[in-house]
């Protein structure tokens, strides 16, 4: 075989190892991320990758939960209301574009 017969069979290799790796990652963000308001270990296990740890005072926060940035509380998923971030739950966050406020839980 040889040399330009090589690296052709070479660059097909890496084209479609690409695709099927895209494809997985499509999938798993479809498929293998909890939506706001499930629960979470980390960031990367939530849609829009803000998962909070921490719990405010007065609020219920038992795990992570996977949240949202919002506006108000009409924004918000049944049973949470938009809060404004203390620093503890910030640094929960990823380190670029953290939202002031987010939908979290309250306690009755």
């Amino acid at each position: 075989m040889s040399a330009r017969g090589w690296f052709s069979k070479l660059g097909t290799a890496v084209i479609a190892i690409g695709m099927l790796g895209g494809g997985a990652l499509v999938a798993w963000n479809v498929f293998g991320q909890a939506k706001a308001g499930g629960e979470c270990e980390h960031s990367l296990g939530c849609r829009s990758f803000y998962c909070i740890h921490h719990a405010q005072n007065g609020k219920a926060q038992e795990h992570g939960m996977c949240t949202k940035a919002c506006g108000s509380d009409g924004d918000c998923m049944p049973g949470t209301a938009c809060v404004a971030l203390d620093a503890e739950e910030l640094d929960d966050l990823p380190p670029f574009g953290k939202p002031e406020r987010a939908c979290l839980r309250v306690a009755p």
